[in-house]
């Protein structure tokens, strides 16, 4: 196949790929999967090490600016010293999204902090108190077992500001790495909304004096 064709290959992938919706308070079966991440500017990143008696390894995330909202990526590889499988992570802190629905992907892929990826998740839940959540057990063989690497777990919302928030890990026992999460726009100042006002009412004096200066030529 030459380089245009594979080129064009890799864009129909991303291009076709259905995404899983999640409304608050749904759970999807699946999670769909895309060539590669969806690109953007990246704005805060974090690689945390997690030991503890079932499982040792990284946790990486990441949030990337679209231009139309933010991305929020994050991955877990387990180290071979690890005891046991990870069966789960989740995503802390997405309240302020209100009721707007978000999309989740996953990708293999290898790109900025993250690295190649095994293991798929098989689902994704979503809670009105605000956890994402990614399920990597309902047949026990797509744990992130020992020594394994899941793939690259993406949810693009519309979120304009973002924040520090959780990365919870969980087989038995719950662990907890630096992740981060969309944040409510912030609340003008008040000081801002007085020179907001002042500006509205210079600009009504200033209408008001042509008006009379008119009325008077006239």
């Amino acid at each position: 196949m030459t380089p245009i064709a594979v080129a064009l290959s890799m864009v129909c992938v991303v291009g076709s790929a259905r995404a899983t919706v999640l409304a608050p308070n749904s759970i999807a079966n699946s999670v769909d999967v895309v060539a590669g991440g969806f690109g953007g500017t990246l704005l805060d990143s974090a690689i945390t090490p997690i030991s503890n008696s079932s499982y040792n390894g990284i946790a990486r995330a990441a949030v990337y600016d679209t231009g139309t909202g933010m991305d929020f990526y994050y991955q877990f590889s387990s180290d071979i010293s690890s005891s046991n499988g990870l069966e789960r992570f989740s995503g802390h802190d997405y309240s302020s999204i209100g009721a707007t629905n978000v999309e989740v992907f996953q990708t293999a892929a290898a790109f900025d902090l993250f690295v190649a990826g095994t293991e798929q998740a098989d689902g994704a839940d979503r809670t009105v108190h605000g956890v994402i959540g990614v399920s990597f057990v309902p047949n026990g063989l797509s744990k992130i077992n020992p020594g394994t690497t899941s793939y690259t777990q993406i949810i693009r919302t519309n979120a304009r500001a973002y924040q520090v928030g959780g990365f919870g890990l969980l087989n038995g026992i719950g662990d907890n790495a630096v992740g981060f999460a969309p944040a409510a726009a912030p609340v003008p100042e008040p000081a801002t909304y007085a020179m907001f006002m002042a500006g509205l009412g210079l600009l009504g004096l200033r209408q008001w004096r042509r008006l009379s200066v008119q009325n008077n030529a006239a």
